[in-house]
């Protein structure tokens, strides 16, 4: 499987990471932050997305893919050498060895297969499974949502501030002519690259993708492992995911090893 290899620097001006503050409300009855910095999780139910899918990447869809890319792992590498956020996840052994034994199996599926993440501003994941179905595979998105609780003086009671929605759906998605589509996400081949951080360590690769949600929003995110359930994702969904999962033939086992 080829890999583009990128070398990238430092662009700091591109993102500034700083403190959400709550101005209170000019309103006699004004409202008074409290100290909020977790997510407020509610007992959430699985949607499972059952749209048609998205159309396949136009070229220049694809070009702008591949110019955020390059810049997302260039503000990575930038705000993780300033401490802003954590350092990105290194390409690891194990998913590299997954990723192979896919690859003998469906070169394309073996391309996005696994888990994925964003640290810049609020935690993200998105993970792939690949299918029993040929050229296709199994999207889990997960981002917790981000709220602070405002406390009102007056009255006592709490309201919720919320800072960054939830995202959360299980989705179906075709892997052909090296695009993978679904109802929530696209990529390309061609938008991922292998890069080399270096900042306060050992060089080490790390493998970036970057996509685009149905709502045009693109993000770069960076594989950490062979696809799982994310850690975040609240234990009481995750009953759900297997049951998903295994309803679309999708698995986390190997092809030679299917449960």
């Amino acid at each position: 499987m080829k890999v583009n290899i990128l070398r990238v620097s430092a662009s700091l001006s591109l993102l500034a990471i700083g403190l959400f503050v709550c101005q209170p409300s000019p309103a006699e009855n004004s409202s008074t932050p409290t100290v909020g910095t977790e997510p407020v999780v509610e007992e959430p139910s699985l949607p499972i997305s059952t749209a048609s899918l998205l159309p396949p990447l136009s070229e220049a869809e694809v070009e702008t893919l591949q110019t955020q890319l390059t810049l997302g792992i260039d503000t990575w590498f930038g705000l993780a050498g300033l401490d802003k956020v954590p350092a990105p996840p290194p390409f690891s052994e194990a998913l590299q060895d997954y990723r192979a034994v896919w690859a003998a199996v469906n070169p394309d599926v073996s391309t996005f297969v696994g888990s994925w993440h964003n640290d810049e501003a609020y935690p993200y994941s998105l993970t792939i499974f690949p299918a029993n179905t040929p050229d296709q595979v199994c999207v889990l998105e997960f981002k917790p949502e981000w709220s602070l609780q405002i406390l009102n003086e007056v009255t006592g009671e709490y309201g919720t501030d919320v800072i960054s929605e939830q995202i959360l759906s299980v989705s179906i998605a075709t892997v052909q002519g090296g695009q993978l589509r679904s109802n929530q996400i696209r990529s390309v081949g061609s938008a991922t690259a292998l890069a080399r951080y270096a900042v306060g360590s050992e060089p080490y690769p790390v493998l970036f993708m970057s996509v685009i949600d149905n709502q045009g929003t693109i993000r770069t995110v960076a594989a950490t492992s062979p696809p799982t359930v994310p850690a975040e994702l609240p234990e009481s969904l995750i009953p759900q995911v297997t049951q998903a999962l295994s309803d679309y033939g999708c698995m986390t086992a190997l092809p030679n090893s299917r449960n």
